[in-house]
């Protein structure tokens, strides 16, 4: 049976968390006169028209980085803001999720009648947004934080009343730093200590649903550091076989790799790797 193309749940008084059927994660902020979508997941289902489902205030649609996962949903919307840092990458990551989407159909994952954003959206206007911008959402204000190394423009977005921040892919259990755009781990390693000087409690995400506490962070800096000097091993996507490097597998009390204390960081092909290892 085909999954329904998004679930949401409110995760705090403010916030909603948006899933798509590969586990793709956007974030609903909702103030009393306007709202903001942070991410529009991979494109498989109409978002707008989802989002709408949950509140009708005034839109701002305000991406973490330009990856395929990330911007596909923001073809059913008109206009979107991120990083010029960024650089113009549309094509390419469209390219990518015209890769994905017809093995998700072979697999009954997505339905070809369901929406799909390259097929049925068109590509949005893009804004420039910045570090230090502000959203005032009427008794919330949102505010923009550069969190560089997964990609040069890679953005956060604060909820201030709440100590919240949206992190996008800038840090996870599983940290990808393999793409060509990618700065590496000593540029990660600085967004981790600057992330230890921001105002929040705990972070969201792109890919998990549950939060983590700020007191995670030297866990976050203890695998990268793990990375500089461990061989590695092979690693390649399971649904874009173009997505190869190498994977670090920290030492921790868990090899579940979907929980929230396992940690690994992909970084570029190395040789000596040990042995290959695919995932998706």
């Amino acid at each position: 049976m085909v999954k329904q193309p998004y679930t949401a749940s409110r995760i705090e008084r403010c916030l909603y968390q948006i899933t798509d059927v590969l586990g793709d994660r956007a974030y609903l902020v909702v103030g009393e006169r306007a709202a903001v979508l942070v991410d529009a997941c991979g494109g498989y289902g109409d978002l707008r028209t989802f989002v709408r489902g949950i509140t009708e205030l005034p839109l701002t649609v305000l991406l973490t980085h330009s990856h395929y996962d990330h911007i596909g949903g923001s073809y059913f919307f008109d206009e979107v803001r991120m990083s010029s840092l960024e650089g113009d990458r549309w094509d390419e990551e469209a390219q990518n999720a015209r890769t994905v989407y017809p093995q998700l159909v072979r697999r009954g994952t997505c339905d070809e009648a369901t929406p799909w954003a390259l097929r049925d959206g068109r590509r949005p206007r893009v804004l420039e947004v910045g570090e230090g911008d502000l959203f005032d959402l009427g008794g919330l204000t949102v505010e923009v934080v550069a969190l560089p190394g997964h990609t040069p423009g890679s953005l956060g977005y604060l909820v201030r009343e709440h100590r919240v921040l949206l992190s996008g892919d800038a840090v996870t259990p599983i940290m990808c730093l393999f793409f060509n755009e990618s700065l590496g781990i000593e540029a990660y390693r600085q967004t981790l200590a600057k992330m230890a000087d921001l105002p929040f409690d705990r972070f969201y995400t792109g890919h998990h649903d549950v939060a983590f506490s700020r007191a995670s962070l030297p866990s976050f800096d203890a695998c990268a550091e793990h990375a500089l000097t461990d061989r590695g091993v092979t690693w390649q996507h399971m649904l874009l076989p173009d997505f190869v490097g190498t994977i670090h597998f920290a030492p921790c009390d868990t090899d579940d790799v979907n929980g929230p204390r396992f940690r690994a960081l992909i970084g570029p092909c190395a040789p000596g790797s040990r042995r290959e290892h695919s995932a998706h």
